[in-house]
This record gives C-alpha cells, sequence and structure tokens, in this order.
C-alpha cells in the first residue's frame, strides 16, 4: 500500500507527515470494519500497520497512534464507538508540544541563562517560544555538525522569529562547556537504560557530567517504548539502517580505510538529568516506573 511504502521506505521521515498518514490509514480501516469479522482489506491494513512498527519504530509518535488503535479495536464492535475512541486519542495529544515545553519551564529557570540546542526538536522550538512570549532573557547556542541540516534549520526558524542565537560546529563544544547552564535535547525512542537520539549526544551528556551542566530531553510519552513487547531485533535494524554512507565523512576514500557514518545513537540514561514530558519531568529512575506500565497491543 502506497501509505505503508511512503513510511517504511523514507530513510529519515518527516513524523508529523508520518503520523498523518498513518491517522488516514486508521481512519480508513475504521469504515471498513465489519459488524462480525476483519474483512481482507482490514487484514492488509492491520499488515501494514505492523509493517511501520517493524520498520519504522523510530516514527514513535506514529507507532503509539497505531498501537492505541490496536488495543482498542473490537473485531465485533461498532465503528462508531472505535471512532469516538479516537476523537478522544486526538484531543489528548493535540499541542503536546506545548505541554511538555510548560513542564520543562517549571524545572528551570531560563532567566538569563546560556542554553545549548543539540539537535532538532518540536518541543525545543515549543519551549523556546514559551520563553520568548515570558520575556525571559536567554542566550541560545545551537550545535551543529558539517552534515547535520537539521540543527541548522532549527537556529534559522528559532532566528526567524527574531530571537538571536549562536551556532557553533559540535568539534569545538569544549571551549563553551564553561558558559553552558543547561542543555536541550530531543530524541526518538525512550526505553528503559537507553534513548535513541541524533548521534554526538552521549558524548555532549558525558561532558556535561563532568561540568555539572544539567541535561533535559524534551520529548512525549508517545516516545517510550518498552523492551519487553518491541523485540530488540527491531531495535537493531533499524539503527543499522540508520548507518549512513561514508561518503558524507570522506569521499572516495583510500582502499583499507572503512568510513563509518551514523546518524543516530543509543544514549544512557543515566545521563540525563531529566526527561521532560506532557505531564512530568521524570529522573532516569522515575522514567523506568512509567515504562513498565506502558500497555502493548499484542501485534508481533
Amino acid at each position: 500500500m502506497s501509505i505503508f511504502k511512503k513510511i517504511t521506505e523514507n530513510p529519515i521521515v518527516e513524523s508529523a507527515k508520518a503520523f498523518q498518514n498513518a491517522m488516514k490509514t486508521v481512519n480508513n480501516l475504521i469504515s471498513l470494519i465489519s459488524d462480525n469479522k476483519v474483512s481482507n482489506s482490514v487484514r492488509e491494513m492491520l499488515h501494514g500497520l505492523r509493517t511501520v512498527i517493524t520498520e519504522k519504530p523510530n516514527i514513535t509518535s506514529v507507532n503509539h497512534y497505531i498501537n492505541h488503535f490496536l488495543l482498542k479495536i473490537d473485531p465485533e464492535g461498532q465503528p462508531i464507538v472505535i471512532k469516538e475512541l479516537l476523537e478522544v486519542f486526538h484531543e489528548r495529544w493535540k499541542n503536546v508540544d506545548r505541554k511538555t515545553a510548560e513542564i520543562a519551564s517549571q524545572h528551570f529557570d531560563f532567566e538569563n541563562k546560556t542554553v545549548l540546542l543539540h539537535g532538532s526538536d518540536i518541543n525545543i522550538q515549543s519551549l523556546v517560544d514559551l520563553l520568548n512570549v515570558n520575556q525571559k532573557k536567554i542566550n541560545l547556542i545551537q550545535l551543529v555538525s558539517l552534515e547535520d541540516k537539521f540543527g541548522k534549520e532549527q537556529a534559522a526558524a528559532i532566528a526567524a522569529k527574531g530571537l538571536a542565537i549562536k551556532v557553533i560546529d559540535d568539534a569545538g563544544l569544549g571551549k563553551f562547556l564553561p558558559e553552558i547552564d543547561i542543555i536541550l535535547m530531543g530524541c526518538d525512542i525512550i526505553m528503559h537504560e537507553t534513548f535513541i537520539t541524533k548521534s554526538g549526544a552521549h558524548l555532549i551528556a558525558a561532558a556535561a557530567k563532568t561540568y555539572k551542566i544539567p541535561v533535559f530531553v524534551l520529548a512525549d510519552s508517545r516516545k517510550i517504548l518498552n523492551k519487553k513487547y518491541f523485540p530488540q531485533s527491531v531495535l537493531g535494524t533499524f539503527i543499522g539502517k540508520e548507518e549512513k554512507s561514508g561518503d558524507e565523512i570522506w569521499k572516495n576514500a583510500p582502499e583499507n580505510v572503512e568510513v563509518v557514518f551514523n546518524y543516530i545513537e543509543e544514549v544512557p540514561n543515566k545521563l540525563i538529568t531529566r526527561f521532560i514530558l506532557e505531564k512530568e519531568a521524570l529522573t532516569p529512575a522515575e522514567l523506568i516506573e512509567k515504562i513498565d506500565k506502558v500497555l502493548v497491543a499484542n501485534f508481533f
């Protein structure tokens, strides 16, 4: 099906667009549910939804949406009931990035602070917007690497709103660490002991420990995955797919030189001060308790 191919074949798919495609698919599925059994068309859609989950586990907002649907679906149930459940779901997650930003603002005094941004994330941008609306004076620094277009895009988006922001190369971070008050980063997946995000975060968080700089990971609870139901083989496959061509680092490298470029990486949760979600700010230890409570549909 074209929607599923669009989501699974794009190596770095835009989460918002993928989420819209998933919603469209689920809504189509609702209209095809019969009174007594699931038709072949519905089975095909369910297979496609499962494919998205196994092929692109990093698009956690999509997978959370699909999981919510599969937990609620009853082949003998009425489509109108399922539709009502999904409408509640839509309302629950509307403007969730603003809620996450509000929680972050409650757990750190950003006034006159120097804030380092790693990667690009809607939750980070919403927090910057909130601080601007509240007239907080902050000194923003965006970390980028030569091959990183997303950090540059985030810096450009912030600057377009009339806010000053400094862009620095990640290789030169050490020079700026003594003046940084807090580090903000987003993520793709949150698990019991690690989270997955743009490469470079591990070294940044480790350096922050040395300098006693707090590190906040901004996300929402849709990013949470419980390894007890999500096979490690699936996550391993995803991480492997995100290994990109070494040409981006060294084109036409000499024989016997292996060039490896990973766009994302796993980072130990213990390096993070707080995981900022839409309703709460959690330490790594508190996060484990929340992950253990996640309910999941049996689609593996």
